[in-house]
């Protein structure tokens, strides 16, 4: 029994650690900061857990499997995920997940379910709330840290360079905080959780000293979910309170004897966060006219001045520019054709990367950010359509709707202690899903999402049974024994993941500081430690093609062999993964390097780029670029077709007019460059040398 107890506190010791590591983790030696750390991390834990568990079974000799009402849910979904990743336009992708996301792939979700079906078979309704009172402790420290980044105070940037401003950060910090999740959004999503589950241990507690402390827990999480200026995940928590609220007021009509105790607390909540709302204001300028306080006493200024102070802007899907509506709707149109032509089983789990640029609508190429990479919908649910078609979303929303039906159901049976627990649960479960309309899961809040259903489950059930525990025998011996190699060699696996990508991210910033050698070097290790990985032999197919061009120009006669080793890795990068754009995009790169030590590689660069054309036809940038090299090889005609041929995708195409305008002043034709200057001058009338430019051809 002493062994069983051990298995059964280790396990409990993992998830506690999962818990409060996985929010605060993340290091500055990879290619991701944040995303790549966490899910390692949690691919760390699931593999330590799953051993222990597994540890348990053989010890007792029996299954230790605890059913569930999710169980037949949750299932399903994982089957839909393996058969669209059967079927997947790049299998690789949709399970390991795309790199630089990692969440949502084959890997990850089986990852998640594990450790779903691990919490609920090994954990008692103490261990519960042990784990929610951790969960409190990390997201205490993680909004912390992000109320000092608004007022210019970033411990980031003290590890990183010593010095304990937000100077090491390109993204505006202080505006939009992220603390360590990595993205303003992503942290509003997940402190939005925490918040009705806070507010339900304050409605609870018998005394002034812990209704205290639950409020000073309430006010830093929504503090800095108000500085991560998010409008998403300002909504979720919205959506989530009123969800919590309202079944309150349902709690007290069925228990109208707790009225009295319970009525003057919530009203003083609910007036406290309204207070904070009226200082720091919310993510919305419309709001902030009538609820905060600055605004209530107008200031005498310009009106026009006045509106600018006030105005709240929602971020773009990356940064800057055209308004993010806008944007969200062109995406969504495009998964939404991605949907059609592949109704039952999608493109496969994360290759909304590869598929979107084949439907993309045309009217994205007006918009600020018209050349992102966008390998989300910005939409979790029009993502899973667009990638796992009909058969994914279905089982995936039947697991939502089942657990939020069973969940209302099982609440409302609850006694009046457990039910507003209950009711905090599934109202933080809620915030998750609006959120994730307007956004996508992440490491982090996907822990959550498939967690919190086993956090309400084990709190409404009751107490699993005490096992038996017979002697150990041989057999049991060498079990354990196997588990043990075997959580060794999975976490060595991890470990080399990590270094793989450490390597990479060395080898990518020394090729972009043009030290090609020592890049080749760093990548080469990448490589070697995880091969199948294209990201990596794509990089290195670059950095290969760039030593070998400096070692043509120094007449060394390693280049023909360094040539063709570029190429060899470029064709393995698209092998591994055949509707990568981004890799063909790279191939297009490495052989116009190439052309510059042998023309041959101009055909196959234009070759590649017509490719490349074919899987994203609505891309301008590659139309353009095909008519560079088609004047690279002094195919004129051609190129000059090509060139107007992006302008007509993109009128507004400044870089493309540009081209075509030295086009034509090369061939003597002065009034069509004129016209093509002119055009870009519209909308650049304080670039002086283009004014030159123009003067200079009206006196020709």
């Amino acid at each position: 029994m002493k062994l069983d107890n051990f298995f059964k506190k280790a396990i409990f010791f993992l998830f506690s650690a999962l818990f409060f590591t996985v929010p605060l983790f993340f290091t500055p030696y990879n290619s991701e900061l944040f995303e790549f750390n966490k899910i390692l991390l949690v691919y760390s834990f699931t593999v330590l857990i799953l051993g222990f568990w597994l540890a348990r079974m053989f010890l007792l000799k029996k299954i230790v499997f605890r059913k569930t009402p999710l169980d037949i849910p949750l299932f399903m979904f994982f089957i839909s995920q393996v058969v669209s990743t059967i079927f997947s336009i790049d299998p690789h992708t949709s399970i390991f997940g795309y790199y630089s996301r990692f969440n949502g792939g084959l890997l990850s979700t089986t990852s998640f379910l594990c450790l779903y079906w691990a919490l609920v078979s090994n954990s008692k309704k103490i261990d519960i709330f042990r784990y929610i009172k951790v969960s409190f402790v990390s997201a205490l420290l993680v909004s912390f840290y992000g109320i000092l980044e608004h007022f210019g105070h970033s411990f980031s940037c003290l590890f990183f360079e010593g010095k304990f401003d937000v100077s090491c950060w390109i993204q505006d910090v202080k505006t939009r905080v992220f603390a360590t999740v990595g993205q303003p959004n992503w942290l509003a999503s997940y402190l939005a959780v925490f918040i009705p589950v806070t507010s339900a241990f304050f409605l609870r507690a018998n005394s002034i000293k812990t209704k205290i402390y639950y409020t000073l827990l309430t006010t830093s999480y929504f503090l800095c979910l108000l500085f991560t200026g998010s409008r998403s995940g300002f909504l979720g928590f919205v959506v989530s309170l009123v969800f919590f609220w309202a079944s309150f007021v349902f709690s007290r009509l069925k228990y109208p004897s707790k009225l009295n105790s319970i009525i003057k607390p919530s009203v003083f909540f609910a007036l406290f966060l309204l207070f904070i709302l009226s200082l720091f204001g919310s993510p919305f300028a419309q709001i902030n006219r009538y609820l905060q306080i600055k605004n209530w006493f107008p200031k005498n200024e310009a009106p026009v001045q006045a509106e600018a102070a006030n105005l709240v802007v929602e971020p773009q899907l990356e940064s800057g520019g055209t308004e993010s509506g806008i944007i969200r709707k062109i995406v969504w149109n495009g998964a939404l054709d991605i949907f059609k032509a592949n109704p039952l089983l999608g493109t496969g789990p994360e290759t909304f990367a590869y598929s979107y640029y084949n439907f993309r609508p045309m009217e994205h190429n007006l918009v600020s950010e018209w050349d992102f990479l966008y390998n989300k919908a910005h939409n979790e649910y029009l993502n899973f359509l667009a990638t796992t078609g009909l058969v994914g979303t279905g089982t995936y929303l039947l697991f939502i709707g089942f657990f939020l039906v069973w969940g209302t159901k099982k609440a409302l049976k609850s006694t009046a202690d457990n039910f507003l627990l209950s009711v905090s649960i599934l109202a933080g479960f809620t915030s998750i899903l609006v959120a994730n309309f307007f956004g996508f899961s992440v490491v982090l809040v996907s822990l959550y999402f498939y967690l919190l259903p086993g956090f309400f489950f084990i709190l409404s059930a009751e107490e699993q049974e005490n096992l038996k525990v017979s002697k150990i025998s041989t057999f049991q011996t060498l079990s354990f024994l196997a588990l043990a190699l075997s959580s060794v060699y999975l976490l060595s696996a991890v470990i080399n993941l990590w270094r793989a990508d450490y390597y990479y991210s060395l080898g990518q910033k020394l090729n972009k500081g043009s030290d090609y050698v020592n890049g080749y070097q760093m990548l080469a290790k990448a490589v070697e430690i995880s091969p199948n990985e294209p990201v990596f032999l794509n990089e290195l197919s670059t950095v290969t093609a760039s030593t070998a061009l400096l070692s043509y120009l120094q007449k060394d006669e390693s280049a023909a062999p360094l040539a063709e080793a570029a190429l060899y890795y470029s064709d393995l990068a698209l092998e591994k993964s055949p509707k990568n754009l981004n890799i063909y995009k790279s191939r297009v790169r490495v052989l116009y390097t190439l052309s510059q030590i042998n023309e041959i590689y101009l055909d196959k660069a234009i070759e590649t780029i017509n490719k490349a054309i074919s899987l994203a036809p609505t891309d301008p940038k590659l139309v353009y670029n095909l008519g560079l090299l088609y004047g690279r090889k002094g195919m004129v005609q051609e190129a000059l077709d090509t060139i107007k041929k992006s302008i007509e995708m993109k009128p507004n195409y400044e870089e493309a007019r540009n081209a075509l305008a030295i086009f034509y002043e090369d061939l003597g034709m002065n009034k069509e460059a004129l016209e093509q200057l002119e055009i870009i001058y519209k909308n650049k009338k304080d670039d002086p040398s283009l004014l030159q430019r123009i003067e200079k051809l009206k006196n020709l």
